[in-house]
């Protein structure tokens, strides 16, 4: 599995839509596995050193997987009612207040390199992977134009990322994964009718 997969949409929130995507025409859900879970939050630095020991124990990583799938879920509606409204729905926000009432979270001091800096992390493995996860989603939508939140063009594709470049006209997840494949089919089709 390629492991780019787990980054494209730019923010961890988004990242957690992609946890299902197709290839080879079938539907993938990397939330399924419990490596690949493991392997997404790591790679979206959604885990602490600890949360790694803490998440061997079989009903920790099991409880985890069904909160994910549950944010999951709660993410793909924020999307929808982007594409549909242009801003989030009071029933999407609610339940997001629901999730974070129950959080809890802590408030440390963190000093590398001589500098102090205030740190939020969640109590338990979960409250940390759901609190960075939230985050994501109220950072993206202070911060992003919801114009920017979009869906991949490729018609096989069901990837979503924010645009974070300058002319804000990206079109694919990835250049690798359709942009090529769009423009090649395109190519080909021209070359045809000639």
């Amino acid at each position: 599995m390629d492991k780019s997969i787990f980054i494209l949409g730019g923010t961890a929130w988004i990242n957690l839509v992609n946890t299902t995507y197709i290839s080879n025409n079938k539907e993938v859900d990397i939330l399924a596995d419990k490596s690949s879970t493991l392997q997404w939050l790591k790679e979206n630095n959604l885990l602490r050193e600890s949360d790694a020991i803490d998440l061997e124990n079989k009903e920790l990583i099991n409880s985890l997987i069904i909160e994910l799938h549950s944010l999951r879920k709660l993410c793909n509606i924020i999307l929808f009612d982007i594409e549909q409204k242009g801003e989030v729905s009071l029933n999407a926000t609610n339940q997001l207040k629901k999730i974070v009432e129950k959080l809890k979270v802590n408030i440390t001091i963190n000093s590398e390199n001589n500098n102090l800096k205030m740190v939020s992390e969640g109590v338990t493995v979960e409250d940390h992977v759901l609190y960075n996860i939230i985050g994501s989603i109220i950072h993206t939508l202070e911060n992003t134009s919801i114009g920017r939140i979009r869906k991949c063009e490729h018609e096989e594709c069901i990837l979503y990322f924010v645009d974070t470049s300058k002319s804000g006209k990206r079109r694919w997840c990835s250049m690798e994964l359709c942009g090529n494949r769009k423009k090649a089919a395109e190519f080909y089709a021209k070359k045809k009718k000639k």
